[in-house]
C-alpha cells in the first residue's frame, strides 16, 4: 500500500502540469487575437493599370468621383460627360502598407482626363468637326441640301454613325449614297434625286471639350470650304459678265484669272480660268423631266417666176408638231454640270408651210420701205450701247436661217469681212444701205442686183459670233441707223 503523501504529491504535480499548460494556451490564443484585431482592411487603388496608392474604403474615392462628374455637368449642362475614371478599380489587400486617403484623391486630381460624347463629321474619310450628338450633325446636313431644294422637293437620307464599345468605334451605318427619290407634285413629270457627292460619315465617339463645335461654326467651315482652280468653255450667247454671274465671282477676278483677254471679246470653245471658293460638301441633284414641245413646221419655198421679185405668197400654212421629251439634268451645288435628252417620242407630226417666192427681178434703186431680213425673227441683242461700246446693228434669230433682201438694190460687198465673218452689203441706190453678218452661206456675188425679199444667204456664226444669228443694220449716208425704226 502506497504512501498517501506521495499520492497526493503526484496528484498536485499533475495539477501543476494542466495549469501551467491551459496558462500557455490562452496566452498563445490571446496573442492570436491581439495580431488579428492589430490587421486593418486596405483597398489599393489603380487607374487602369497604374496604382495611386492604398485607401480605407473605396466609397471615399467613389464619393470624389460622383462629385467630380456633378462638377462637369453643371459647367457642360447640354453635353453628355465622361472621364478615365471609369477604368478606376480597387483590390482588396491586408498588407501592412500606409493608408492616405487624401494623397490617392490628390493623385487622381492630376491624372484626371475628361471627355465629352460628340458626333464626328467626316468627309471623304478626313475629319471636318465634332457636334454634341448625331441629331445635331443630321440637321447640319440637311441644311446644306435644304440650299439647293426648291418647291416640294425634299431629301431622304440614311445617316451614318459609330458608338463607342470596348475602346474601339463601330460603324453602325454610312450615309446611304443613292438616296430616296423625292417627287414635286405632279410626279408624272418630274423626279428628283438629292446627294451628297462626296462620302460623309457621322461617328459617334469622344471629345475634348475644345474639340466640339456649335453647328453653325461648322457649317460656315463647310460653306466656306476651299479655293479651287477649274476651267470653264464658252458657250453659245455667252459673255464675261453671264460667265461670271454664273460662276459667282467678280468680273475683275475673271479678268486677273484670263489675262490673254482683250476687251470683251471671247469665241465659243474658248477655255477660261475659274478660281473660286469650293464647299467641302456639294450636293448633287439630278432632275429627270418629262415634258412637251413643239416641233417646228418648217417652210418650203417654190420659186415662182410669174411673181415680181420679193413677193412672197403662202401657199398652204403649216402646223407645229408635237414632241414628248425626257430630259435627265445634273445640278452640283445648284450649277448645271450635265444636261442630256434620254427619250424622245413624236406625238404629232409637223406639218411644212409652203411659200412662194417671186423671182421675177426688177433691177433700180430701193423702195425705201425695208422689211424684215429674216422670217418670224426674234430680237436678241438691239442697237445701241452693249458691254461698253456701240452695238451698231440689231441681232436676230430664227428657226428659218434663210436671210433675205430688206430692200431691193445691188450687191456691192460678198465675202469675207473682219468682225461680221460672211458677209454682204447691199446700195439701195437711194441713200441707204444694208448690211448682213454672220452668215454660214453667200448666195449672191458682188454686182448682183437683187430684189426684195430675195434669199441672199443663210443664217450662220461666223466671225467674232457667240452663236447662230444674223447681224443686220441699215446704213443712211454713212451713217448707221436703228433698224427697228425701219422695219415693217
Amino acid at each position: 500500500m502506497k504512501n498517501p503523501s506521495s499520492r497526493w504529491k503526484k496528484t498536485l504535480g499533475t495539477i501543476q502540469w494542466v495549469t501551467a499548460f491551459a496558462v500557455i494556451a490562452a496566452v498563445v490564443l490571446s496573442g492570436r487575437w491581439f495580431v488579428k484585431a492589430q490587421a486593418v482592411s486596405r483597398f489599393d487603388v489603380f487607374l487602369d493599370d497604374q496604382l495611386l496608392g492604398t485607401v480605407s474604403d473605396p466609397d471615399v474615392v467613389k464619393q470624389w468621383k460622383s462629385e467630380k462628374y456633378r462638377e462637369l455637368e453643371r459647367e457642360y449642362a447640354e453635353a453628355r460627360v465622361t472621364s478615365n475614371l471609369e477604368k478606376l478599380h480597387f483590390v482588396h489587400t491586408r498588407n501592412s502598407g500606409a493608408v492616405d486617403n487624401e494623397a490617392v484623391l490628390a493623385l487622381l486630381s492630376s491624372h484626371i482626363e475628361y471627355y465629352l460624347f460628340a458626333t464626328e463629321i467626316r468627309i471623304d474619310g478626313g475629319t471636318i468637326g465634332y457636334v454634341k450628338d448625331t441629331g445635331t450633325a443630321a440637321e447640319l446636313l440637311e441644311q446644306i441640301k435644304d440650299a439647293y431644294i426648291a418647291g416640294d422637293v425634299g431629301v431622304s437620307a440614311g445617316l451614318g454613325a459609330r458608338v463607342p464599345g470596348s475602346g474601339k468605334r463601330k460603324e453602325v451605318h454610312a450615309l446611304a449614297a443613292d438616296n430616296k427619290s423625292r417627287m414635286e407634285k405632279d410626279t408624272s413629270t418630274v423626279r428628283t434625286e438629292i446627294a451628297f457627292v462626296e462620302e460623309v460619315h457621322l461617328i459617334e465617339t469622344t471629345a475634348g471639350p475644345g474639340q466640339v463645335e456649335s453647328a453653325s461654326a461648322i457649317l460656315e467651315r463647310i460653306r466656306a470650304g476651299k479655293e479651287q482652280a477649274r476651267t470653264y468653255t464658252v458657250q453659245a450667247g455667252d459673255c464675261l459678265s453671264v460667265i461670271a454671274q454664273k460662276h459667282q465671282i467678280s468680273l475683275e477676278t475673271l479678268r486677273a484669272n484670263n489675262p490673254q483677254l482683250r476687251g470683251n471679246l471671247i469665241r465659243i470653245g474658248e477655255q477660261l480660268h475659274i478660281a473660286r471658293q469650293q464647299p467641302l460638301l456639294s450636293v448633287k441633284s439630278t432632275v429627270l423631266r418629262t415634258e412637251q414641245s413643239k416641233v417646228p413646221s418648217g417652210v418650203v419655198y417654190e420659186k415662182d417666176d410669174s411673181l415680181k421679185a420679193g413677193v412672197i405668197q403662202i401657199v398652204a400654212q403649216g402646223k407645229p408638231g408635237l414632241k414628248q421629251v425626257t430630259i435627265q439634268s445634273v445640278h452640283v451645288n445648284g450649277e448645271l454640270a450635265e444636261e442630256r435628252i434620254v427619250e424622245e417620242e413624236l406625238l404629232e407630226t409637223p406639218v411644212q408651210t409652203v411659200v412662194k417666192q417671186g423671182t421675177r427681178k426688177a433691177p433700180g434703186a430701193g423702195t425705201g420701205q425695208f422689211a424684215m431680213p429674216v422670217l418670224r425673227g426674234e430680237v436678241t441683242s438691239q442697237f445701241g450701247l452693249r458691254w461698253g461700246k456701240t452695238h451698231k446693228g440689231t441681232d436676230f434669230v430664227s428657226e428659218q436661217r434663210s436671210i433675205m433682201a430688206s430692200d431691193s438694190g445691188s450687191v456691192t460687198f460678198a465675202g469675207w469681212k473682219s468682225g461680221y465673218g460672211n458677209c454682204i452689203i447691199i446700195d439701195h441706190k437711194n441713200g441707204y444701205e444694208t448690211l448682213y453678218g454672220h452668215l454660214s452661206k453667200i448666195g449672191v456675188k458682188k454686182g448682183d442686183p437683187v430684189a426684195k425679199g430675195e434669199k441672199i444667204g443663210v443664217m450662220g456664226s461666223t466671225g467674232n459670233s457667240t452663236g447662230v444669228h444674223l447681224h443686220f443694220e441699215i446704213i443712211q449716208d454713212g451713217a448707221q441707223k436703228n433698224p427697228l425704226k425701219f422695219l415693217s
